[in-house]
């Protein structure tokens, strides 16, 4: 049976997001969006081996773990830690937007160079391969624009499996959201809150919903919350989600957040 996993990694600030997706065949793929590790800091590849290792119940890697891992936009608490991520586990393919922060960018692609990895910006304008049986569209961002607000060059992707999708949205902000939040699908069961439930993720400049006039109601939400230094989620934000009715989990709150989408419908685990 295909099913599609995506578990928000409890990482305290930033963001890391692994996916699992099962096939028909019973063949399983993996990728990861973000890590913001540091030298002391190593929340998502600590989880990582243990998930593995639990679930194959061995510490040994067979590399290429992940059939590819994302930069979701180059802000240092998305992608300082995917190197070493790239470097345990490996990749087949690394995925990016094009990007003013260049320099943040510039040693992800250097490392991809060196140990022989495919990589590529990726736009709206460009087919994204399946993931196991997941379509993925890619809504953002547009071909050859590149904004001066690096959370606006975030990669907004859409999942589909079973008539359902998954959003997840980087950290994409008001003027990203006015563009396409029509475009976001009358199917969508789970969706991402972005840029960690802060004010411009979610509100545009009079405090009004963006993307939550056009998400269902019944989808699931969740955040990688961002507590320190930003206070993040904001408190306007979790109002206006809170008076539409929206159910939602955040990752301070819940530790890892883990929904699953498969030919039942969606499913959610955390810890109350």
């Amino acid at each position: 049976m295909s099913q599609l996993k995506i578990i928000l990694i409890n990482v305290a600030w930033g963001d890391s997001i692994f996916l699992e997706s099962t096939d028909s065949n019973g063949n399983e793929h993996y990728a990861l969006i973000d890590s913001n590790d540091t030298s002391n800091f190593r929340s998502s590849l600590i989880f990582l081996k243990r998930y593995f290792q639990r679930k194959f119940n061995t510490s040994s890697i067979v590399k290429p773990t992940f059939d590819w891992v994302m930069l979701s936009h180059a802000h240092l608490d998305h992608g300082q830690g995917l190197k070493e991520i790239m470097r345990f586990f490996g990749t087949s393919r690394f995925y990016y937007p094009k990007s003013i922060l260049n320099s943040n960018l510039a040693h992800l692609q250097n490392y991809a160079n060196r140990v022989g990895v495919n990589h590529q910006a990726i736009d709206n304008n460009r087919v994204f391969p399946d993931f196991g049986d997941v379509k993925i569209d890619i809504l953002w961002p547009n071909e050859d624009e590149i904004s001066d607000n690096e959370n606006d060059n975030s990669i907004v992707m859409a999942l589909n499996l079973h008539n359902m999708t998954c959003m997840l949205t980087g950290d994409a902000e008001e003027d990203v959201w006015n563009v396409i939040k029509s475009q976001i699908p009358s199917n969508t069961a789970f969706f991402k809150v972005p840029h960690h439930g802060s004010r411009h993720g979610t509100l545009d400049h009079s405090g009004q919903g963006t993307w939550t006039t056009d998400c269902p109601n019944n989808a699931f939400l969740a955040m990688s919350t961002h507590n320190r230094p930003y206070n993040h989620p904001h408190v306007e934000v979790l109002d206006v989600l809170n008076n539409q009715g929206f159910t939602y989990a955040r990752t301070d709150d819940n530790y890892h957040v883990e929904v699953t989408i498969n030919s039942n419908g969606i499913s959610t685990k955390y810890s109350e």
